[in-house]
C-alpha cells in the first residue's frame, strides 16, 4: 500500500502538470475579418500616424493612397511618396494630373510625361476629379466634361500601359437638391458649398457629366475605369448596374457611399453585389489630411475611433452579417437601421482583395 505522504505528494506534482499546461498559452486564431487579405482602393493617407499600421496590419489591408494633385510645386505628391516609402509594404500610391492646363498646346504631352514619371517612382493607378465637369473652365468659357477630346492622348497612353484610371466625375445626386438633414449628404454639402450644385445654377446638370462619363467609356473600351463612389449613381444601384451591363471596362468602389447602400432595400442592394461581384472593390475615402503633429491626442484619438469603429467594422459588418447595422453621420440627424447583407465568402473575398488585386496587378 502506498504512504499517505507520498500519495499527497504525487497529487502534488500532478496538479503543478496539469497547471503548468492550462498556462500554456494556445496559438490565437485569427478572426474572419483578420484572415481575408483587403484592399481599400480609395484612402487619403498623405500623411503618417502612429497608429495608421497596426490598424492596418491588424485589417489585413493594404491602401491605395490617392490625391488630387494641382499644385505646382507637388507638395502632396512628395508628401504621398515620402509615406509609400516608409511602408511600401502597405501602401499603394495613385497620382493625377492637372486638367486645368488643358488650353495649353503642350498639355497632354506635358501630363503624359509627368504621369510617366509618376508611374516610373510606383504609382499604379490615376485619378480624375470631379474638378472636370464640375470647376474647370476652359478659354470658351466651358466646363471641361472628361468626354474632352484633348484628353484623348492621355487615356491612349495609360490604356497603352495597362493602367486604370479611378474616376471620381459628378457627385451624388443630392448636390443638384435642397439641403436635407435626413440624406447622407448633408453634412458634406452644407460644409462645402461649392459643390452644392443646387444653389449654382452655373454648374452643369448631373445628367450632363453623367453623359460625359458614359461617352469616356464608350469611346474608351481599352481603358479600365473604377468609378469611384459608385460612379456618382450610389443613390440606385440600378442606375450602376445598367452601366455596368453597358461597359465592360467598367468598375466601381463604394467609398463614402455606404450610406447610399443602406437607405435602399436590402435584398436589391444584395443582388447587385452577388450579380457584380467581379465588379465591385472596396474602398473607403478615409483620410490624414495632415501632419500628426498638427493634431491634438484628442483629435488623434477621435480619428482613429472613427477609422475603426464607425467606417472599417461597420462596413465589415454590413456586407458579411445578417444583423441589424447602424449608419450615421457624426452631428447630423442622418441615422438609419438596415439589415446587413450576408454577401457569401467568396464574393466577400473578390470585394475586398482579388478584384482589385487583378486589376492593379499586384
Amino acid at each position: 500500500m502506498t504512504s499517505q505522504p507520498i500519495y499527497l505528494l504525487w497529487i502534488l506534482i500532478l496538479s503543478a502538470v496539469v497547471a503548468g499546461c492550462a498556462n500554456v498559452p494556445e496559438e490565437a486564431e485569427l478572426s474572419e475579418a483578420e484572415e481575408i487579405p483587403k484592399i481599400d482602393i480609395h484612402t487619403h493617407y498623405t500623411y503618417p500616424r502612429s497608429y495608421l499600421m497596426p490598424l492596418l496590419e491588424e485589417w489585413n489591408m493594404r491602401a491605395v493612397v490617392v490625391e488630387v494633385l494641382t499644385d505646382p510645386e507637388r507638395a502632396r505628391w512628395n508628401a504621398m511618396v515620402e509615406h509609400f516609402d516608409m511602408h511600401p509594404n502597405r501602401l499603394l500610391l495613385c497620382t493625377s494630373f492637372d486638367a486645368a492646363r488643358i488650353d495649353e498646346p503642350d498639355f497632354a504631352e506635358t501630363a503624359i510625361e509627368q504621369l510617366r514619371a509618376d508611374l516610373a517612382r510606383g504609382a499604379i493607378l490615376v485619378k480624375v476629379w470631379k474638378n472636370i465637369g464640375m470647376v474647370h473652365k476652359d478659354n470658351t468659357g466651358n466646363f471641361i466634361q472628361i468626354d474632352d477630346p484633348r484628353f484623348q492622348p492621355i487615356w491612349d497612353f495609360l490604356a497603352d500601359e495597362g493602367i486604370p484610371v479611378l474616376a471620381h466625375i459628378g457627385e451624388p445626386r443630392a448636390a443638384w437638391l435642397p439641403l436635407d438633414e435626413s440624406n447622407p449628404h448633408y453634412d458634406y454639402y452644407a460644409n462645402h458649398p461649392q459643390y452644392h450644385a443646387y444653389n449654382d445654377p452655373e454648374i452643369p446638370q448631373w445628367e450632363t457629366m453623367i453623359e460625359a462619363r458614359d461617352n469616356w467609356l464608350e469611346r474608351n473600351p481599352d481603358l479600365t475605369v473604377i468609378g469611384a463612389h459608385l460612379g456618382s449613381m450610389a443613390y440606385d444601384v440600378d442606375e450602376v448596374a445598367r452601366r455596368l451591363d453597358a461597359y465592360p471596362n467598367f468598375h466601381v468602389e463604394p467609398a463614402e457611399r455606404f450610406g447610399d447602400l443602406a437607405i435602399q432595400p436590402t435584398e436589391k442592394v444584395r443582388a447587385f453585389f452577388i450579380k457584380y461581384q467581379d465588379r465591385i472593390m472596396y474602398g473607403t475615402d478615409l483620410g490624414t489630411g495632415e501632419a500628426e503633429s498638427e493634431l491634438s491626442q484628442a483629435e488623434l484619438e477621435e480619428e482613429r475611433e472613427d477609422f475603426i469603429n464607425r467606417r472599417l467594422q461597420i462596413h465589415w459588418d454590413y456586407l458579411t452579417s445578417a444583423d441589424s447595422v447602424e449608419f450615421a453621420r457624426t452631428g447630423t440627424p442622418f441615422r438609419v437601421m438596415t439589415m446587413g447583407l450576408d454577401l457569401p465568402e467568396d464574393v466577400i473575398e473578390k470585394v475586398y482583395y482579388r478584384n482589385a488585386a487583378e486589376l492593379l496587378q499586384l
